[in-house]
């Protein structure tokens, strides 16, 4: 959601994401193996919230979401890749999650558990454990990690700042950061003035409320449906359509048929 909106609605902010990187790997030796990609990608993603948080939040109020697939090139690659970045900006500890241990690999929205499970950090200040795993295995780079196989109680003030990491072995690698609440509103503040962050301070409010009151209702089975069977359809009969245009009844303008756009140079 546009931050303009959000606070029209009084809609509450969970976090924010400033940017999200994605590289390939390049040339290498065969199509399924680690590249260079996702140093680039991690690195761009850490480098952007030095730039707006600062070092001090990077290096000890930032939590990383791994990949975690777990495969012996996977752990390998990927701890390199951490602790490489963690030297590299001065990270001393850096907690390391792994949602795929809890849910498995959930393919395309395996990026979203790591989305969902970094919002509720956000909230509760909680890092889950890596607890499908016995110990770390002596290959990986844990020298700048702090990989724990039992939940971290990190406290909601240093978790302000969460890095989501993609490793695609021959493809696109992926890394995103994403902002807590807090800073969010922060930078909200700044951008918007104070006037109109109280006055979205009330629509939230407002908002809860209503929240609040949804779930107590359906906590209670009383559900209010909003049921439009039938409603606002389009006539087919009613459609015009000529060499030129296709009109619609009920708008105003026609849909144009006669399209040249992108190849100008033709004509």
């Amino acid at each position: 959601m546009a931050d303009d909106l959000a606070l029209e609605l009084g809609a509450d902010v969970y976090g924010a994401v400033p940017g999200v990187y994605v590289n390939a790997d390049g040339p290498k030796k065969s199509i399924s193996s680690p590249g260079a990609g996702n140093y680039l990608t991690l690195a761009k993603a850490v480098g952007l919230a030095r730039s707006l948080l600062g070092d001090e939040a990077v290096q000890q109020r930032s939590f990383l979401q791994a990949h975690g697939s777990s495969t012996p090139q996977n752990r390998v690659t990927e701890s390199r890749i951490f602790d490489c970045i963690a030297e590299a900006f001065g990270i001393r500890q850096w907690p390391v999650a792994a949602v795929k241990a809890y849910l498995g690999h959930s393919l395309g929205a395996a990026s979203g558990d790591q989305l969902a499970c970094s919002l509720g950090v956000f909230a509760q200040g909680l890092l889950p454990g890596i607890k499908t795993i016995d110990g770390l295995a002596d290959d990986v780079y844990a020298q700048r990690l702090q990989i724990s196989r039992e939940d971290q109680n990190l406290g909601v003030q240093n978790c302000q700042v969460a890095f989501l990491n993609s490793k695609g072995f021959g493809g696109n690698n992926a890394s995103a950061a994403v902002f807590s609440p807090e800073v969010t509103e922060g930078f909200l503040g700044k951008r918007y003035g104070k006037l109109r962050i109280s006055a979205y301070r009330q629509k939230r409010d407002t908002t809860r409320e209503r929240s609040a009151k949804y779930v107590a209702e359906a906590d209670k089975a009383q559900y209010s449906p909003i049921y439009a069977f039938g409603q606002a359809m389009i006539a087919e009969e009613s459609i015009k359509i000529s060499t030129d245009s296709l009109e619609l009844p009920g708008f105003c303008q026609p849909i144009k048929l006669n399209l040249t756009e992108g190849y100008d140079d033709e004509f």
